[in-house]
């Protein structure tokens, strides 16, 4: 699964350097990793603690 989680993170940053900023609205709070869209659990720890970002 290394593989996929790899290709979208390179995905997420050719699509931020083509759209000129990093979007990121909202943030999983148990594992603090930015996200652009709201989750009811983070797609990378699972947890369900996403909050919009500050």
């Amino acid at each position: 699964m290394g593989l996929f989680r790899e290709a979208g993170k390179k995905f997420e940053e050719t699509k931020r350097s083509f759209t000129g900023g990093d979007g990121d609205e909202y943030v999983c709070r148990a594992c603090e990793k930015r996200l652009t869209e709201r989750y009811e659990h983070c797609p990378h720890c699972g947890e369900a603690a996403v909050e919009p970002a500050a």
